[in-house]
């Protein structure tokens, strides 16, 4: 991931500086995977300021449990575990809370705007599993390895939930 513009920022190098005592260098994994981690929740949850209170969460839980980081080459994929088990834990918390919104942001012209809004609903009727895994994979673009060390699944039930998610998808949007 490219920060600023600059190269691209080796996470392992930043893990490696901070678990040596720079506290500092937390704030380069912080700037690099703020947006991409809030953007994930958001669209989880579907809550502009408790996106940003759960994000904060996941930082933080992040920096306390980084001593427990094994694979420091896969930093990414464990902070989204992490923010995963933040949001769910809070919406076990709040089991009414609806998900998953797309950023109208992202959209660009009148026909796009009806077909985000149209699978921003659709996205509502799967279920948690199969959307959090749509969500990954099409917004976030992770590879189904990344997504099963998040969900904490095997990588066939990873694709099983994508598949069947985009079934569900096609029937709806139907």
């Amino acid at each position: 991931m490219k920060l600023g513009g600059l190269r691209p920022i080796d996470d392992r190098k930043i893990v490696e500086r901070v678990l040596k005592g720079d506290t500092e260098a937390f704030n380069l994994l912080v700037r690099q995977w703020e947006k991409p981690i809030y953007n994930f929740i958001y669209r989880l949850i579907n809550d502009r300021e408790e996106a940003m209170d759960l994000c904060q969460d996941s930082f933080l839980k992040a920096y306390r449990e980084l001593a427990t980081l094994k694979d420091r080459d896969r930093f990414s994929a464990w902070l989204y575990r992490i923010a995963h088990n933040t949001c769910y834990s809070r919406l076990r918390k709040d089991i009414g809370k609806t998900f998953v919104e797309l950023d109208p942001n992202t959209s660009s012209g009148r026909s796009n705007v009806v077909n985000h809004l149209a699978i921003e609903k659709a996205l509502q009727f799967l279920p948690e599993e199969q959307r959090e895994t749509v969500v990954l994979k099409v917004f976030h673009e992770l590879k189904f390895e990344e997504i099963a060390v998040i969900q904490g699944s095997p990588v066939s039930t990873v694709k099983s939930r994508l598949y069947m998610g985009f079934e569900k998808l096609r029937s709806i949007l139907e």
